[in-house]
């Protein structure tokens, strides 16, 4: 069975060439493309998509404030940033958003293609060149002070919720084994777990995670 595919892009050159490149895998279908956000927001009112790109520069409606209004309504359709904008305050406000991925448009169709299936089933995942950013504002000013209640779908325990925040924070093992009076081996296995549980591959991913579905 293929993805279902809406681009969203204000500029016609890039869309089409992105159309392009992902019709050539079997697997995939492109059902729509639009040039803003608000046109992505009224088009998944008819039709669903399985998973958006969603470019963030865009007239009448950006994609990051898209993804939150999607998200809101539509929480298991997955978005993908499909973007050149690599500032740190965008790839925050994109994954507080709700976006799954946040890709540069520089990236090769086959690696696009493997982030789409990898949201499929649930991961999340950063451009490894600006994956450190997320690390350095979470460290910089902690979690977002609007967050409400931290919900717990992952059933972490307390002192793994306890660990990841301060993975979230920026912290070391050997930081984090210090402050919480615990050996270094131990918070090893505790990292590891987390890891398992909320199914990344490392410690940006389970710090994107964290933020996204406010874990802590």
């Amino acid at each position: 069975m293929s993805i279902k595919i809406l681009l969203v892009e204000d500029h016609e050159l890039t869309r089409k060439g992105i159309a392009y490149s992902l019709k050539t895998f079997p697997d995939i279908e492109i059902i729509g493309d639009v040039d803003n956000g608000k046109k992505a927001v009224d088009f998944i009112s008819s039709k669903k998509p399985d998973v958006i790109l969603m470019d963030i520069a865009m007239p009448v409606m950006n994609g990051i404030d898209a993804t939150k209004k999607i998200n809101e309504s539509y929480p298991d359709i997955k978005i993908i940033m499909l973007t050149s904008i690599n500032e740190k305050q965008s790839v925050l406000s994109a994954f507080h958003s709700g976006a799954n991925a946040y890709c540069m448009k520089d990236i090769k169709s086959e690696e696009l293609i493997n982030i789409i299936k990898a949201v499929m089933t649930g991961a999340v995942w950063i451009d490894p060149n600006i994956a450190r950013y997320v690390l350095d504002i979470l460290q910089t000013t902690g979690i977002p002070a609007e967050n409400k209640t931290p919900n717990n779908i992952f059933n972490l325990t307390a002192r793994e919720r306890e660990i990841l925040k301060l993975i979230a924070e920026g912290r070391s093992n050997k930081d984090i084994a210090e402050k919480l009076v615990l050996s270094l081996h131990t918070v090893k296995n505790h990292v590891k777990n987390i890891i398992q549980k909320l199914a990344v591959d490392d410690r940006t991913q389970a710090a994107i995670l964290a933020l996204k579905e406010n874990l802590i």
